[in-house]
């Protein structure tokens, strides 16, 4: 897996100015405990280099990101504490070709067609989209990746808890990064535990973990339980050829679907990224009934692991 799928995968990073190398490896010990793995450390002060190193001593399995390059001299250092990726605010040709030399993937900012196309005649298509409210937003976004829709952006500044879940619904999306996790504050009164529950908030954010519908294994009664329930709650039904629906509450399955009694169709902004998370909790897909889109992107998945004699079902709802 490369650096820029781990970032597409957790889909958020912590951008964050450590203060103090005390702090370094306590911030991503509890970043890392939270389901985030992953940091920018900018550098923005002198012990910044120092912090990495220290987080890549203790967490090596952290992907670490030293941001805030703006010299080619800088890649060599940032390399050489740990860092697993250089990020520049602009685009920096000499930066650029520095970090292709020494196999540091790097993530420049672009937020214009002209940079853009100057990124992809240099062999990118990750781009950091900075500053992102600043620049339009979702809708810069959308705008460029029309045109350029083999890149993908991760949009920085301005990024909080109520404008990430706009951003990440978005597909040329790969991640958002703020400090909004991690604020100076909290990090100077050593607040971990105020750190991780916002980290625990941005990541059901992320996921938008939802309820979309119930499904009933009802064989042969599926179109009457359909009716029934539709005339019921006054939501109508409608008739398909393996299930027929309730409203959109009820889907009364015509034939055998995972799950004893049935399932429950959980909603979410990237099946691959939610199926990645619960994968690392312990809970495995079922391989056989994933399914894609034309492009490529997976809709649908089942967990392996049945609750109450329902199977778990999660659905692409971006």
């Amino acid at each position: 897996m490369t650096v820029f799928e781990k970032v597409k995968e957790i889909g958020i990073i912590p951008v964050i100015k450590i203060p103090s190398v005390k702090y370094a490896v306590p911030l991503a010990e509890t970043l890392y405990e939270a389901g985030i793995p992953q940091i920018e450390v900018t550098l923005r002060n002198e012990c910044a280099l120092a912090c990495i190193a220290a987080i890549k001593s203790k967490l090596p399995e952290m992907l670490v990101a030293a941001g805030t390059i703006l010299q080619p001299e800088q890649v060599g250092a940032a390399k050489e504490a740990g860092a697993d990726l250089c990020v520049t605010p602009g685009l920096n040709v000499e930066v650029v070709k520095t970090c292709q030399e020494l196999a540091m993937p790097v993530l420049p900012g672009c937020v214009t067609a002209s940079e853009i196309e100057q990124g992809l005649k240099l062999g990118l298509k990750t781009f950091k989209f900075f500053p992102a409210e600043l620049m339009g937003g979702v809708k810069t976004i959308k705008e460029l990746t029309g045109p350029y829709s083999q890149i993908e952006f991760v949009p920085t500044s301005g990024m909080n808890l109520d404008n990430i879940g706009e951003y990440l619904s978005n597909s040329k999306v790969a991640a958002v990064g703020g400090s909004f996790m991690a604020p100076s504050d909290k990090i100077l009164a050593e607040d971990w535990g105020g750190i991780r529950s916002l980290c625990e908030k941005a990541l059901a954010v992320v996921h938008n973990f939802r309820l979309i519908h119930i499904g009933i294994n009802a064989g042969e009664e599926g179109g009457a339980l359909a009716k029934e329930l539709g005339s019921l709650f006054a939501i109508g039904s409608s008739v398909g050829r393996k299930s027929d629906f309730a409203g959109s509450i009820f889907e009364c399955c015509k034939v055998k679907f995972p799950g004893e009694k049935g399932h429950v169709a959980i909603g979410v902004r990237s099946v691959e990224r939610a199926a990645a998370y619960l994968e690392k909790k312990g809970f495995p897909m079922r391989e056989e009934f994933k399914n894609y889109d034309a492009a490529g992107n997976l809709n649908a998945v089942y967990l392996e692991k049945e609750f109450g004699g329902f199977a778990i079902h999660l659905l692409r709802k971006p």
